[in-house]
Parts: C-alpha cells; sequence; structure tokens
C-alpha cells in the first residue's frame, strides 16, 4: 500500500493511501463506456440509412433530404435459380 505524497523516509505519517476511482474499476469503467459507444455508433448508422427527412433525438433535430432512389439505376441479381421456376407446395 502506498503513503500519502506529504509522507517521506525521514518523517513517515504511515496514513495509507488506497488506488483511485480508475485504478479500482478501470475494467469496468471501460466496458460500459464500450457498450455506450457501440449503441451511439448504431444509432447514427441506422440514421443514415434511413429514408427520413426529420430525425429528433434528446432535444437535437435535424431535417436532411435523402438521396433519390432511381429504380432504373440499380440492378438485383439472384444466385440459384431463375424466378418462376422454383416448385411450391401447390404443385403437387
Amino acid at each position: 500500500m502506498d503513503l500519502c505524497p506529504a509522507c517521506n523516509p525521514c518523517n513517515p505519517c504511515n496514513c495509507p493511501v488506497g488506488p483511485d476511482f480508475i485504478e479500482r474499476n478501470g475494467t469496468w469503467l471501460l466496458g460500459v463506456l464500450g457498450i455506450f459507444a457501440t449503441c451511439v455508433g448504431g444509432m447514427f448508422t441506422y440514421f443514415l440509412k434511413s429514408r427520413c427527412t426529420r430525425i429528433r433525438l434528446c432535444g437535437s433535430e435535424c431535417t436532411r433530404q435523402p438521396i433519390a432512389l432511381d429504380p432504373s439505376e440499380v440492378k438485383v441479381q439472384t444466385a440459384g435459380a431463375p424466378l418462376g421456376t422454383a416448385k411450391s407446395s401447390d404443385d403437387e
């Protein structure tokens, strides 16, 4: 156990000084901070990918114009059998 800063080898006061809050709870604090940062990052990702024009959260407000989606610019490819060739349960 450490001694207080006022103590010196010539005049020991023998007053114990324990570890501070960060030293005692560093792992827990780092875990909670990581969980909080992950949640905030997930919310920001959701906001970026959303099609909402107005977002309000905890007193902050954002009004934006999402990028317009043009169906002619989207190309969808499927893996496997072409559409309409799979057997359904009604065919039997």
